[in-house]
């Protein structure tokens, strides 16, 4: 399989020119990770991966893989794995035979390719559906027969264009999280295009902030979401400011309740998860209340830590608290009366609180360096 080398993908200095439109110049790196591409509609996302894979050509630049340009090759030479917003399953095939389609006859009997198809199945869980008709199938499990279908075909590069857009919210918060798991053990260059920010957090290795066909910001999640790191593109802060991302380690679960370790801080979520997993939860700004001294509370989660920066949300005249606690930082958003009342200033001291069940959970793995 493509995942047994290590792939690296390169978008060396592409442009497209539509007329009132043009993409690039664009310059990416990406290796056996996942890259989300982020932006708004008409910022130029699907023309990407288009160019990527062959549909559409540059009109200067190169694209590289492994160190061979593979710009001028055709679709099927660039072995491009596509998994578009609307799944293009058969319905007069079943889910087992959709899956075969693109194998020629000799491949499906070789042994090798069957124990290939398996494990496929298996790393999918979509064994109990092989013998169903396409039109039985909810949104997330077209999906799931779609991904499959372009794995057993062994691509180079996996590209994935908004999948999850059309399935219902409860779906894709489910479909998230397996994805990844799913995409990190085939150890190919994924580049999945979003304009959701649930995405990035449950999804990304690397982010690229695409708008009117520029890359405005990219880097690592760690380093697109450190606090530090303000973007000049209003949008983006937007999207990808709406709440705290925290990862830790899952050191002790009962009774529904389970405690992760943030640097020195224990905090609490609801749910069961495997101890010594990895798990990553987002915590919404305005849902953390602050407080000058430590009170009685039912919350769960309360973090000694200090104010580092307080920025005026000037919309809504609210105020964004930074606050950092050892290696953890967290922004809570406050009213501006609130900050009033509670006479803070940088460089005091407070105690950041939230319930067990504000945390909401993005990501979960085992073994594995959660970013």
């Amino acid at each position: 399989m493509a995942g047994d080398l290590y792939m690296v993908l390169e978008i060396d200095n592409i442009t497209k020119n539509f007329g009132k439109f043009v993409l690039g110049p664009l310059n990416l790196t990406i290796d056996n990770d996942i890259m989300v591409v982020l932006g708004p509609t008409g910022s130029g996302k699907t023309t990407l991966i288009n160019l990527i894979a062959g549909i559409l050509r540059p009109d200067n630049g190169k694209i590289i893989l492994n160190g061979i340009e593979i710009t001028k090759q055709s679709i099927e030479e660039r072995k491009v794995g596509y998994v578009f917003q609307d799944p293009s399953l058969f319905p007069h095939l079943n889910v087992y035979n959709n899956i075969l389609f693109g194998l020629k006859r000799k491949e499906r009997e070789s042994k090798e390719k069957i124990e290939t198809i398996k494990k496929i199945i298996d790393d999918l869980d979509i064994d109990h559906l092989l013998n169903r008709k396409i039109d039985d199938l909810s949104g997330g499990e077209k999906q799931k027969i779609s991904l499959a279908r372009i794995l057993v075909l062994n691509p180079n590069v996996i590209l994935l264009d908004e999948p999850l857009s059309h399935i219902d919210l409860l779906a894709r918060d489910r479909l998230r999280i397996e994805l990844r798991s799913i995409l990190k053990k085939q150890q190919i260059p994924t580049i999945y295009v979003t304009h959701f920010e649930e995405d990035i957090y449950a999804l990304a290795d690397s982010i690229a902030f695409l708008n009117r066909g520029k890359i405005e910001e990219r880097g690592t999640l760690e380093e697109i979401l450190n606090l530090s790191t303000r973007s000049s593109s209003p949008f983006f802060n937007k999207i990808i400011s709406a709440g705290n991302y925290l990862t830790g380690e899952v050191t002790k679960c009962e009774n529904n309740l389970t405690e992760f370790k943030v640097g020195l801080n224990m905090l609490y979520t609801i749910g069961t998860f495997k101890p010594k997993s990895k798990i990553g939860v987002i915590v919404k700004h305005e849902d953390i209340l602050l407080c000058k001294e430590k009170i009685k509370t039912s919350a769960r989660n309360i973090v000694f830590a200090k104010i580092m920066d307080m920025v005026m949300v000037k919309e809504d005249n609210m105020i964004d608290v930074y606050l950092k606690s050892g290696k953890m930082n967290i922004v809570s958003r406050i009213t501006r009366s609130a900050s009033e009342d509670l006479g803070i200033v940088i460089g005091d001291y407070v105690y950041a609180v939230f319930k067990a069940s504000i945390p909401y959970l993005i990501r979960e793995e085992y073994n594995e360096r959660i970013l």
